[in-house]
């Protein structure tokens, strides 16, 4: 359990961050049960002593006031205080799913070479619903608990040093005794049962992907047993938790009666003269709130090792040094120095790179496929660390700089067009971009005209990917966005492999002139447009074979004049 609740970096830092919400919540949480308690002490003082005939109606007035008080607190603060929990669990819910963005979005393809698409389903599915969870139904409870246990005990200390050591009795086997047992007993049952599923939620998912082979094999019914099978056996394994967990309220409500049997005998024993014989009902009744404190405590500390499960697969995905993320890059000129990189150990793709890219170059970078063109891209954009050597722009490496997003563009084959309005599509890549400015970059990319015979214009609703629109209106859509942006260096990954040789032409054009004094890196497979560059980086086995100008390479280099003699047709 402490390694659950301290020893991670997805709970205990926003423990600490957010503190003075944290204990606001507990303290409203307090309260509230402290409410409820004076409530029933107020009720049980207004029976008992509405049955002994008061002289003047008045005798009960503030009693029957506070009844009222009291009544009315508890819903109004248990309001205030659910507000208060809600809002602070969301705010670190929101932190906690741009933390998991930024580690799946850096760390993409070390995580798909690690995790099977279920289990990462299941991390996005259930891990971070799963934290949520452990704050409210588990941290809350418990600390309101021992906030609520403090108070008590030093109350009833002033009182008689007897009616503390009985609530410490039943204090101590609510809080420690039963949560330690039940804690105990469930945790093998808990660790199959969280097995039995992460494999059922794994399995399932692989063989619904798969469910094409299923159907050609005629193993139908294999599928369906199977599934069946897996589903059995964890519902056994719930009948045994849910037959525990009745057995145990059993043993709390014995526990419970228990303590309300010894508060009327200490009341009986030490509250039989004059007045205070209106005080055995009000104490007594006084501990039946105390069943909704207590009550769910075994249950949620026993759900805090189910969700360790959720704890250690988060901290187990690669952490790309989200905490040194804090330089900025400022200097525009990229340097590539000694640089190699591989996807498995001593088998570099990339061998010894060097390259020094200034500002505002327009940069070609050719190679058949598979030698790692998108790779290089994805090490200048930070996405994957090098193996060896550095890359920098000035003196900053780019995954560890905290605006490497808004200082780098990224146009590839498919632009990705949200579910949305054109206006959001665009506006992601500058947030504060007004209607002007996004009718003046359309105007730019040429589909101004396109927009604005849209129904709704910009407030048009886009389909899932842009299927309304060609392929070369989604680079120029694409091709927007990045100019709203403050991008300085823009990666073109063959953005027109899949456009006609006319429309690839003119998507090419458009992108050169719009991108004037950007630099600008072209990953490309053959050599449409390569004039109009200032320079081409050519890979071959892992390294670079040819650096120069298009004009000084046809000149000197056979092989790269036959390469472009080959891509012309020549």
């Amino acid at each position: 359990m402490k390694e659950i609740l301290f020893s991670n970096n997805w709970i205990t830092p926003y423990l600490k961050k957010y503190r003075s919400g944290l204990l606001l919540a507990i303290f409203l949480g307090t309260i509230t049960m402290l409410c409820a308690g004076l409530l029933m002490f107020s009720s049980g003082y207004v029976i008992s002593k509405s049955a002994t005939k008061p002289e003047n109606i008045l005798m009960i007035y503030v009693p029957v006031l506070m009844v009222r008080v009291f009544g009315i607190g508890r819903p109004v603060i248990r309001y205030v205080e659910r507000l208060t929990s809600h809002n602070w669990i969301l705010k670190i819910t929101s932190e906690l799913r741009k933390k998991l963005y930024l580690r799946l979005e850096k760390s993409s393809v070390t995580i798909a070479n690690q995790l099977k698409i279920g289990d990462l389903l299941g991390i996005l599915n259930e891990d971070l619903a799963n934290l949520q969870d452990l704050y409210l139904r588990t941290i809350f409870p418990v600390l309101i608990s021992g906030s609520l246990s403090l108070a008590l005990l030093l109350a009833a200390s002033f009182i008689s040093l007897t009616l503390a050591l009985i609530l410490a009795l039943f204090l101590g086997a609510s809080l420690v005794l039963i949560p330690f047992f039940s804690y105990k007993w469930t945790v093998a049952s808990d660790t199959k049962l969280k097995n039995y599923r992460n494999q059922l939620f794994s399995d399932l998912t692989d063989d619904i992907l798969g469910l094409q082979d299923w159907t050609l094999s005629g193993r139908k019914k294999d599928f369906l047993n199977n599934y069946r099978h897996a589903e059995q056996e964890t519902r056994n394994v719930q009948k045994g938790l849910f037959s525990f967990s009745r057995k145990r309220g059993i043993v709390l409500q014995l526990i419970y009666s228990a303590l309300v049997v010894s508060l009327l005998i200490w009341s009986g024993l030490n509250l039989t003269s004059g007045e205070s014989l209106n005080y055995i009902a009000a104490i007594s009744l006084m501990a039946f709130p105390l069943f909704d404190a207590y009550g769910p405590l075994s249950e949620a500390v026993v759900e805090t090792q189910r969700y360790g499960d959720s704890v250690k697969r988060l901290n187990d995905l690669p952490d790309p040094d989200e905490a040194m993320r804090h330089q900025l890059i400022e200097k525009e000129e990229l340097t590539i120095a000694q640089m190699s990189f591989g996807f498995e150990e001593n088998q570099p793709l990339l061998k010894e790179i060097n390259l020094k890219i200034h500002k505002g170059e327009n940069i070609v970078i050719l190679g058949r496929s598979g030698v790692g063109k998108s790779t290089l891209a994805s090490l200048i954009r930070g996405d994957l660390i090098p193996t060896s050597g550095t890359i920098k722009f000035g003196e900053v490496e780019p995954h560890l700089a905290s605006n490497v997003e808004k200082k780098i563009g990224v146009i590839n084959q498919s632009p990705y067009l949200f579910n949305a309005t054109v206006r959001s599509n665009l506006a992601l890549a500058n947030l504060e971009a007004t209607d002007e400015q996004i009718w003046e970059t359309l105007a730019l990319v040429g589909l101004k005209n396109r927009i604005e015979h849209l129904p709704q214009g910009l407030d048009e609703w886009i389909n899932e990917a842009g299927s309304q629109f060609s392929g070369g209106e989604r680079q120029r859509l694409a091709l927007a966005r990045i100019l709203l942006s403050d991008a300085s260096l823009i990666i073109l990954d063959e953005p027109t492999v899949s456009l006609d040789p006319i429309t690839e032409n003119q998507v090419l054009s458009l992108f050169f002139d719009r991108l004037k004094g950007k630099t600008v890196l072209f990953i490309t497979h053959h050599l449409l447009g390569i004039k109009r560059m200032d320079r081409v980086i050519f890979l071959q086995e892992g390294r670079v074979k040819m650096d120069g100008t298009p004009e000084q390479l046809l000149n000197e280099n056979e092989d790269f004049k036959r390469l472009y003699q080959l891509d012309q047709g020549l």
